[in-house]
């Protein structure tokens, strides 16, 4: 008892009399042991995407004026790939699919590596994207994807699922576009064209109503009728001053010749009368012709938004294939041979040198203390 007694003593001993550098090796060498014997591997093929959509010819162009300008090129399509990438939903998409948190939380992997059995979602977000790194080059608009997994089977296996679900995203979102356009343009058109019925039927009825086909029309027949009786009468009173001239005024050829020209007279006023004035419970001829005229220049309008509503839908149509997209691999993931971390002599020589500069900063500012203390 005393012997075990005297050991623990020089062993007190020996650790006071210890400089405080000697702790900080401890430390470092209990690091040294959990990354060469403990800390397990992680594996993380990498993958290369970009977003193609079918309308290239304005991106390499915008490309090529980039180049000589030096501006970035990096597209929204590409930035919103990375963004759902490192979503919840994505999570849980894979979560769903390929059990990543039963993967994560795996008892294989020593206890700092996994994630705690305890880990809320927030907790489990976070650790996903710390394991799923995503690096983007703006001057190219490439995507470059690592996703770490404890073993190069289940790292190939993830990194597949991402770049399925992350074409299935960008295609959706292409494609909602797409059918959000056209659907809004196939509503005007359908508008288009019950505002086109309504101007057909509201002709209709007008023709119709005044038994005409058109007013324009019987408005030239009318004129040319009143021209002809003007003409006639013009030429009867003629032949009246050539009989009144040799005959008495009540010769039977006078009263006849003035008959027909008072019967022409009243032919014309009545005619007149409808052009004017009209009867008192219908409109004028020129009033007719005016609504006709307004009634077809609706229906020409009605038509023309229809014509263009159709050629809009068409153009829309051709724009909304133009705007689908699809996810390109340009290098593609491959079967990890060795593990991506943990980088163990980089971490150790890490800690090493951020371990010895606090302890030079704790020295330093102890030393200075005392020395303040002294004076």
């Amino acid at each position: 008892m005393e012997l075990e007694t005297k050991r623990i003593g020089r062993a007190a001993g020996f650790f006071k009399a210890q400089k405080p550098f000697f702790w900080v090796l401890v430390a470092w060498f209990i690091c040294f042991l959990y990354y060469m014997l403990i800390a397990s591997d992680r594996y993380a093929p990498e993958v290369q995407v970009y977003v193609k959509s079918v309308k290239m010819q304005q991106a390499t162009e915008l490309s090529a004026l980039s180049v000589l300008t030096g501006t970035a090129t990096t597209t929204p399509d590409i930035a919103l790939l990375q963004s759902y990438l490192h979503s919840h939903d994505m999570l849980m998409q894979l979560e769903e699919k390929i059990s990543l948190r039963e993967h994560y939380q795996t008892e294989e992997a020593d206890f700092l590596s996994r994630l705690p059995s305890s880990a809320s979602e927030e907790d489990f977000l976070d650790y996903y994207r710390d394991h799923v790194e995503l690096e983007l080059d703006e001057s190219s608009g490439i995507l470059s994807i690592k996703a770490e997994a404890f073993t190069p089977e289940y790292a190939m296996k993830l990194t597949q699922h991402i770049l399925v679900e992350g074409e299935a995203f960008i295609n959706k979102v292409g494609q909602d576009i797409a059918l959000k356009e056209i659907r809004f343009v196939e509503g005007e058109l359908d508008r288009a064209r019950l505002e086109l019925q309504e101007r057909q039927r509201a002709l209709l009825m007008f023709q119709s109503q005044y038994q005409t086909l058109s007013p324009e029309a019987e408005g030239q027949a009318f004129q040319q009728v009143m021209s002809g009786l003007k003409a006639e009468l013009v030429r009867l009173r003629a032949e009246e001053k050539v009989l009144t001239s040799y005959l008495n005024e009540k010769a039977p050829e006078v009263v006849s010749m003035r008959s027909r020209i008072a019967a022409i007279e009243e032919q014309l006023a009545q005619e007149q009368d409808k052009l004017t004035t009209g009867k008192t419970n219908e409109k004028t001829l020129g009033e007719v012709n005016l609504d006709y005229k307004e009634l077809e220049l609706k229906l020409q309008f009605a038509m023309d938004v229809y014509k263009s509503a159709f050629a809009t839908l068409e153009q829309t149509r051709v724009d909304a294939y133009r705007k689908l997209k699809h996810l390109v691999v340009v290098q593609a993931a491959s079967l990890p041979e060795e593990a991506a971390h943990p980088r163990r002599a980089y971490m150790l020589l890490t800690i090493f040198v951020l371990m010895t500069l606090a302890y030079g900063i704790t020295a330093l500012v102890v030393a200075t203390v005392r020395e303040h203390r002294d004076v």
